[in-house]
Protein backbone atom coordinates (compact mmCIF):
# COMPACT_ATOMS: atom_id res chain seq x y z
CA UNK A 1 0.00 0.00 0.00
CA UNK A 2 2.66 2.39 0.95
CA UNK A 3 4.67 1.57 -2.42
CA UNK A 4 1.67 2.20 -4.07
CA UNK A 5 1.05 5.88 -2.55
CA UNK A 6 4.22 6.74 -3.10
CA UNK A 7 4.32 6.06 -6.32
CA UNK A 8 1.16 7.86 -7.04
CA UNK A 9 2.69 10.71 -5.48
CA UNK A 10 5.31 10.69 -7.74
CA UNK A 11 3.37 10.39 -10.78
CA UNK A 12 1.23 13.68 -9.08
CA UNK A 13 4.53 15.56 -8.81
CA UNK A 14 5.35 14.80 -12.34
CA UNK A 15 2.39 15.95 -13.45
CA UNK A 16 1.11 18.87 -11.61
CA UNK A 17 4.59 20.36 -12.57
CA UNK A 18 3.13 20.04 -16.33
CA UNK A 19 0.20 21.24 -15.91
CA UNK A 20 -0.22 25.11 -17.88
CA UNK A 21 -0.68 28.04 -14.98
CA UNK A 22 -3.76 28.64 -17.05
CA UNK A 23 -5.21 25.48 -16.56
CA UNK A 24 -4.82 25.99 -12.62
CA UNK A 25 -5.51 29.48 -11.48
CA UNK A 26 -8.35 31.04 -13.48
CA UNK A 27 -7.66 34.48 -14.68
CA UNK A 28 -9.65 37.06 -11.60
CA UNK A 29 -9.21 40.11 -10.20
CA UNK A 30 -6.25 40.37 -7.84
CA UNK A 31 -8.36 41.28 -4.71
CA UNK A 32 -9.77 37.06 -5.59
CA UNK A 33 -6.70 35.55 -7.07
CA UNK A 34 -6.21 32.11 -5.68
CA UNK A 35 -2.01 32.49 -5.58
CA UNK A 36 -2.09 31.98 -2.23
CA UNK A 37 -3.93 28.20 -2.06
CA UNK A 38 -2.30 26.85 -5.35
CA UNK A 39 -0.26 23.62 -5.02
CA UNK A 40 0.19 23.52 -1.38
CA UNK A 41 -1.80 21.13 0.95
CA UNK A 42 -5.48 22.02 2.10
CA UNK A 43 -5.84 23.84 5.07
CA UNK A 44 -7.99 21.69 7.35
CA UNK A 45 -11.75 21.81 7.73
CA UNK A 46 -13.85 21.92 10.52
CA UNK A 47 -17.47 21.96 9.30
CA UNK A 48 -20.22 22.29 11.86
CA UNK A 49 -22.07 19.13 10.34
CA UNK A 50 -22.90 17.01 7.64
CA UNK A 51 -26.22 15.98 5.66
CA UNK A 52 -26.80 13.39 3.27
CA UNK A 53 -23.24 11.37 4.52
CA UNK A 54 -21.16 10.58 7.17
CA UNK A 55 -19.03 12.89 8.56
CA UNK A 56 -15.85 12.97 5.76
CA UNK A 57 -12.06 14.12 6.95
CA UNK A 58 -9.63 14.73 4.69
CA UNK A 59 -8.07 11.91 5.71
CA UNK A 60 -10.58 10.11 5.21
CA UNK A 61 -10.53 11.16 1.40
CA UNK A 62 -6.85 10.81 0.80
CA UNK A 63 -6.63 8.77 -2.68
CA UNK A 64 -9.51 10.82 -4.07
CA UNK A 65 -9.56 13.85 -6.06
CA UNK A 66 -11.70 16.13 -4.00
CA UNK A 67 -13.75 18.90 -4.89
CA UNK A 68 -15.34 21.16 -2.70
CA UNK A 69 -17.98 24.23 -3.52
CA UNK A 70 -18.95 27.05 -1.29
CA UNK A 71 -22.97 28.25 -1.98
CA UNK A 72 -25.59 29.67 -0.39
CA UNK A 73 -29.07 30.77 -0.96
CA UNK A 74 -30.64 33.65 -3.13
CA UNK A 75 -27.44 32.71 -5.46
CA UNK A 76 -28.08 32.94 -8.96
CA UNK A 77 -24.11 32.02 -9.44
CA UNK A 78 -24.68 28.98 -7.25
CA UNK A 79 -28.00 27.77 -9.44
CA UNK A 80 -25.32 28.07 -12.98
CA UNK A 81 -23.10 26.02 -11.41
CA UNK A 82 -24.54 23.33 -8.86
CA UNK A 83 -26.18 21.27 -11.99
CA UNK A 84 -22.47 21.22 -13.73
CA UNK A 85 -20.99 19.96 -10.32
CA UNK A 86 -23.71 17.36 -9.98
CA UNK A 87 -23.03 16.61 -13.48
CA UNK A 88 -19.42 16.38 -13.27
CA UNK A 89 -20.15 13.83 -10.01
CA UNK A 90 -21.69 11.59 -11.75
CA UNK A 91 -19.15 11.53 -14.58
CA UNK A 92 -16.34 10.84 -13.14
CA UNK A 93 -17.46 9.29 -9.20
CA UNK A 94 -16.24 5.59 -10.92
CA UNK A 95 -13.28 7.18 -11.29
CA UNK A 96 -12.47 8.57 -7.99
CA UNK A 97 -13.77 12.23 -7.59
CA UNK A 98 -15.75 13.45 -4.57
CA UNK A 99 -17.76 16.34 -4.93
CA UNK A 100 -18.63 18.21 -1.62
CA UNK A 101 -21.11 21.33 -1.63
CA UNK A 102 -20.77 23.90 1.44
CA UNK A 103 -23.38 25.62 2.88
CA UNK A 104 -22.37 29.11 4.42
CA UNK A 105 -25.40 31.27 5.03
CA UNK A 106 -25.52 35.02 4.85
CA UNK A 107 -25.36 36.48 7.35
CA UNK A 108 -23.93 34.20 9.69
CA UNK A 109 -26.50 32.30 11.52
CA UNK A 110 -27.93 28.42 12.54
CA UNK A 111 -30.00 27.15 9.72
CA UNK A 112 -32.10 24.02 9.74
CA UNK A 113 -31.04 21.00 7.82
CA UNK A 114 -34.36 20.86 6.33
CA UNK A 115 -33.66 24.60 4.81
CA UNK A 116 -30.50 23.46 3.55
CA UNK A 117 -31.53 20.72 1.30
CA UNK A 118 -34.41 22.53 0.17
CA UNK A 119 -31.61 25.18 -1.20
CA UNK A 120 -30.06 22.14 -1.90
CA UNK A 121 -32.32 21.22 -4.13
CA UNK A 122 -33.78 24.07 -5.84
CA UNK A 123 -30.17 24.75 -6.82
CA UNK A 124 -29.85 21.16 -8.33
CA UNK A 125 -27.64 19.56 -5.76
CA UNK A 126 -28.15 16.55 -4.47
CA UNK A 127 -24.52 15.10 -3.14
CA UNK A 128 -23.09 15.35 0.10
CA UNK A 129 -23.40 18.51 1.60
CA UNK A 130 -20.96 20.34 4.74
CA UNK A 131 -22.76 23.00 6.77
CA UNK A 132 -20.50 25.90 7.31
CA UNK A 133 -22.57 28.08 9.62
CA UNK A 134 -19.66 30.25 11.54
CA UNK A 135 -17.56 30.50 8.08
CA UNK A 136 -14.90 28.57 9.89
CA UNK A 137 -13.36 27.24 7.44
CA UNK A 138 -14.37 29.59 4.78
CA UNK A 139 -12.41 31.99 6.64
CA UNK A 140 -9.12 29.63 7.11
CA UNK A 141 -9.30 28.60 3.61
CA UNK A 142 -10.16 31.97 1.67
CA UNK A 143 -11.35 35.27 3.82
CA UNK A 144 -9.07 35.46 6.93
CA UNK A 145 -6.28 37.82 5.89
CA UNK A 146 -8.31 38.96 3.03
CA UNK A 147 -10.99 42.14 3.84
CA UNK A 148 -10.73 42.81 0.07
CA UNK A 149 -12.11 39.72 -1.33
CA UNK A 150 -15.09 39.91 -3.71
CA UNK A 151 -16.34 36.79 -3.42
CA UNK A 152 -17.21 33.73 -1.27
CA UNK A 153 -18.63 30.96 -3.03
CA UNK A 154 -14.96 29.75 -4.15
CA UNK A 155 -14.31 25.97 -5.05
CA UNK A 156 -11.00 24.16 -4.42
CA UNK A 157 -9.88 21.21 -6.47
CA UNK A 158 -7.79 18.72 -4.57
CA UNK A 159 -5.53 15.53 -5.79
CA UNK A 160 -4.90 12.26 -4.16
CA UNK A 161 -3.01 13.85 -2.02
CA UNK A 162 -4.52 16.96 -0.48
CA UNK A 163 -3.11 19.60 -2.53
CA UNK A 164 -4.75 22.40 -4.54
CA UNK A 165 -4.15 22.01 -7.97
CA UNK A 166 -7.18 24.53 -9.38
CA UNK A 167 -9.15 26.78 -7.79
CA UNK A 168 -12.03 29.06 -8.83
CA UNK A 169 -12.01 32.65 -6.82
CA UNK A 170 -15.75 32.86 -6.76
CA UNK A 171 -19.02 33.45 -9.02
CA UNK A 172 -20.08 31.06 -11.49
CA UNK A 173 -18.38 28.29 -14.47
CA UNK A 174 -20.49 26.14 -16.78
CA UNK A 175 -20.63 24.77 -20.19
CA UNK A 176 -21.84 27.79 -22.61
CA UNK A 177 -22.10 28.92 -26.17
CA UNK A 178 -23.10 32.28 -25.02
CA UNK A 179 -20.41 34.85 -26.39
CA UNK A 180 -21.62 36.63 -22.45
CA UNK A 181 -20.47 33.58 -20.68
CA UNK A 182 -16.91 32.88 -22.46
CA UNK A 183 -15.30 33.28 -19.37
CA UNK A 184 -17.33 30.73 -17.24
CA UNK A 185 -16.69 27.96 -20.06
CA UNK A 186 -13.23 28.40 -20.49
CA UNK A 187 -13.29 28.09 -16.64
CA UNK A 188 -15.06 25.08 -16.46
CA UNK A 189 -13.14 23.80 -19.72
CA UNK A 190 -10.05 24.45 -17.69
CA UNK A 191 -11.59 22.53 -14.72
CA UNK A 192 -12.15 19.87 -16.43
CA UNK A 193 -8.58 19.64 -17.92
CA UNK A 194 -7.18 19.17 -14.82
CA UNK A 195 -9.81 16.60 -13.48
CA UNK A 196 -9.11 14.17 -16.42
CA UNK A 197 -5.26 14.82 -16.22
CA UNK A 198 -5.99 14.05 -12.02
CA UNK A 199 -7.95 11.26 -12.55
CA UNK A 200 -5.25 9.77 -15.51
CA UNK A 201 -2.94 9.79 -12.34
CA UNK A 202 -5.13 7.18 -10.63
CA UNK A 203 -5.76 5.14 -13.47
CA UNK A 204 -2.16 4.97 -14.42
CA UNK A 205 -0.96 3.88 -10.20
CA UNK A 206 -3.54 0.88 -10.98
Amino acid sequence: MKRTLSMLFALLATLCAALPAAAIAPSSDEADSPADVLDRPARSWTFDRWIRTQPLTQESLRGKVVLIRWFTEDCHYCQSTLPQLERLQARYRARGLVVICAFHPKPRRHVSDRHILAVANRLGWSGPLAVDERWSTLERWWVAGHPERNWTSVSFLMDQAGVVRWAHPGGEYHPSEDPRHARCARQYADLDAVLQKLLAVEHAAN
